[in-house]
């Protein structure tokens, strides 16, 4: 069954890492900042509801990066097998055996190759249609790209062997570009949460150093508000980060 690339299927894998996660943060934080274990299932619950739809997010852009990827690889043997006289449906077919040493069966682009295959040979579909529909669902631009240059060669008659030779350099250089900012950026994502970490480690730090040194933080209500307001500002920090950090294909 054909995916559809902008839908996460929410696992029991999945509500497990994300219920750890939340579990273990928010317990944590709800003993550093108010050194009360109950407060800090409060906040596993609201950080649970919180991080669900940020990790679907997450894993739709790794999973769309990981078929990018390899898309790019398959762009240049179709373009290969297009040069020197096959048709774009015998391309495809090459393209997966070519790459089966590669890639597993298992990954992205080899399932998605073997489904176009299989849907012109036992289907009877065009290979534009089954190109269309893989764009569609893939929701990339660089293949919606690919697609649309095809398209137009075979509806205006165009030169079909110098277009998408000419389509696959500049797709393939845009990705790799792509790639290159993601890897920047993952660095500054990184820098970010470690700067995120850091109250948390002072605190723990003086957790153990100094235990009676919070204490006025967390034995009185007025101490629990200014906690409360300093949980605030780290929390709005981070969101601010995140923000900032954010990059999409």
């Amino acid at each position: 069954m054909c995916r559809n690339y902008g839908i996460w299927d929410f696992s029991l894998l999945d509500l497990g890492v994300v219920l750890t996660v939340s579990l273990a943060a928010g317990t944590v934080t709800g003993w550093l900042f108010y050194d009360r274990l109950q407060l800090g299932l409060c906040i596993s619950g609201a950080l649970f509801f919180m991080a669900k739809p940020r990790y679907m997010r997450w894993q739709l852009q790794r999973r769309k990066r990981i078929l990018l990827l390899q898309f790019r690889d398959v762009l240049y043997s179709i373009s290969s097998a297009v040069s020197v006289g096959r048709s774009m449906a015998q391309a495809l077919e090459e393209s997966m055996d070519f790459w089966k040493g590669t890639y597993d069966e298992k990954d992205l682009i080899m399932r998605e190759l073997a489904a176009m295959v299989r849907q012109m040979k036992e289907g009877n579909a065009r290979d534009l249609d089954v190109l269309k529909a893989f764009a569609g669902r893939s929701g990339l631009q660089d293949i919606l790209d690919f697609v649309m240059v095809y398209e137009n060669c075979r509806t205006s008659g165009a030169d079909l062997v110098k277009a998408i030779d000419r389509a696959t350099g500049i797709i393939g250089d845009r990705i790799d570009l792509e790639r290159e900012l993601h890897m920047l950026m993952a660095q500054k994502q990184f820098e970010g949460r470690i700067i995120m970490i850091s109250p948390f480690a002072l605190l723990l730090f003086l957790k153990i150093s100094s235990p009676g040194f919070l204490e006025p933080l967390t034995a009185s209500s007025a101490g629990m508000m200014v906690s409360t307001a300093a949980l605030g500002l780290v929390a709005a920090s981070v969101l601010l980060m995140e923000r900032v950090n954010q990059f999409e294909f």
